[in-house]
């Protein structure tokens, strides 16, 4: 839908989808109180904008309603920064710290607390060795990208604990899948016990349950519901 002006009794209005995106106020004449004055050169500028009008409404002091401007759009949603701790005890309890690279259960290589090539810089190569502060630097690299698809995932406010428990959780299945998931979807909606268990339902592997992927399951659960993980570590 285009622009339009529409003319009221105390305006022109530039008009779009039902609301008007500016408005110039009339002014009384100084010789005649009947006359509403306006400035030409506003109005010349409106007609000069790329989407240009292509259609004025005239109501010439009829008493129509004044229209109403335009709404702003709803707030983004809140963000949370970063994985809190108790987010970043459990991705490194499950990751584990390897310093040379090797495969994981589906024979992707991997080093550090977790890290693949997938994840970005550094490629993991068969052979590779770094050192425990290189590790850390690696995992908050890597964090830094899952934070932020996760922030982008989501649609209403998130506390820190069900934040960083979804952090977690993507850093383990990918953005990807976390994006696709029954999990995000009912989180969204509000329904906190439903997502809450649909970690449980992300236990299996190349096709075969693993009972580390469960304890890991079960953490993020707890956490995500502010209980006490530990037992899971």
């Amino acid at each position: 839908m285009g622009t339009w002006i529409k003319e009221t009794d105390k305006a022109f209005y530039l008009m779009e989808g039902g609301y008007w995106i500016s408005r110039l106020t009339k002014y009384p004449s100084s010789t005649n109180p009947q006359e509403q004055v306006a400035d030409a050169t506003a109005l010349e500028q409106w007609l000069m904008r790329p989407d240009a009008p292509t259609a004025i409404t005239f109501s010439m002091g009829t008493g129509a309603p004044e229209p109403e401007p335009i709404p702003d759009p709803p707030a983004p949603p809140p963000t949370t920064g970063q994985i809190n701790e108790d987010g970043i005890i459990i991705v490194k309890s499950f990751e584990g710290l390897e310093l040379q690279a090797y495969q994981d259960s589906v024979g992707i290589w991997t080093i550090g607390y977790g890290h693949t090539s997938m994840a970005g810089p550094p490629q993991v190569v068969p052979g590779m060795v770094i050192t425990e502060a290189e590790a850390d630097e690696i995992l908050r690299r890597d964090l830094d990208l899952f934070e932020a698809g996760v922030t982008r995932g989501l649609t209403i406010a998130t506390n820190s604990d069900q934040y960083s428990a979804m952090v977690s959780f993507a850093f383990n299945v990918g953005l990807g899948a976390y994006r696709d998931s029954t999990l995000l979807r009912k989180h969204n909606a509000g329904d906190f016990a439903g997502a809450a268990d649909e970690f449980l339902r992300w236990v299996n592997a190349g096709g075969q349950f693993l009972p580390g992927l469960l304890r890991r399951r079960r953490a993020e659960r707890a956490l995500y519901l502010s209980e006490d993980y530990t037992v899971f570590l």
